[in-house]
């Protein structure tokens, strides 16, 4: 395990060589209860959320992974794909693009398709998928102000820096991103050291909860976080355990 220093920050390290087909074999390899609770927590809060009207959300630091997508895809008519590294973006398009999904994405997209329950759901989540989602490139940092009528963000602001302050900024932009009123479902890893990718090193910030909840005080309301199979230990490089936070952008 790679242990990034306070100090580290997010330009520190090469973002567009991040390996994205190691990334997933890694943590996406082998599906983990944790994952299912994630995309159960995300459905639940934009299906509550979509009761208020259209959403338009976009996902922040996607990454390699397409259980934020599934999450929303029911519920949204557009899908913004909001992401730093080029590695990644053109992983995810070549992905939209595969004519049969992975056994992985079969299993998320069916714990996506059994928590929304009532609400139709398409056999096959990729044909809709690729026509409503864009997949942009930029940074968290970067994001435009008030865009957006909701917002997920899984596993990023907390790891692609190890320094503090930019973890703040990087939540204060994402909080800011949606319009006001709108909804805010981002999960956060704790207590986590750094993590590699493909032979290289990348940072996350060790949180806590309170420190999660102290931040996006800030920036939101209505916070409520959920703590989810936290442990001493790691379960994977750069993983202990989460918190999920629900909240509406101020």
């Amino acid at each position: 395990m790679a242990n990034a220093s306070p100090a580290t920050g997010n330009a520190d390290f090469s973002w567009d060589r991040f390996d994205s087909e190691s990334y997933f074999q890694h943590y996406y390899g082998d599906p983990h209860p944790d994952d299912d609770n994630v995309i159960r927590l995300a459905v639940a809060a934009l299906g509550a959320a979509a009761k208020e009207g259209p959403l338009d959300i976009v996902d922040v630091g996607t990454g390699p992974n397409f259980i934020p997508l599934f999450a929303a895809l029911p519920v949204a008519d557009r899908v913004t794909v909001w992401e730093y590294a080029r590695s990644n973006c053109d992983w995810l398009a070549a992905e939209l693009e595969k004519p049969e999904m992975r056994p992985q994405w079969k299993h998320f997209w069916r714990v996506a398709r059994e928590a929304y329950m009532s609400t139709p759901t398409p056999i096959d989540p990729i044909p809709p998928l690729r026509a409503k989602t864009t997949i942009t490139q930029g940074s968290i940092y970067d994001l435009p102000a008030r865009r957006w009528t909701a917002a997920t963000m899984f596993f990023c602001a907390e790891s692609i820096t190890g320094r503090m302050d930019e973890f703040e900024q990087g939540c204060a932009a994402y909080a800011r991103c949606v319009k006001p009123g709108g909804i805010l479902a981002a999960a956060f890893l704790v207590r986590s050291g750094g993590y590699i990718v493909g032979d290289r090193p990348f940072p996350v910030l060790s949180l806590t909860p309170e420190a999660i909840e102290d931040v996006f005080s800030r920036h939101a309301r209505d916070v409520v976080l959920q703590r989810i199979g936290i442990v001493e230990r790691e379960i994977r490089s750069g993983y202990s355990g989460f918190v999920f936070l629900t909240g509406r952008a101020i």
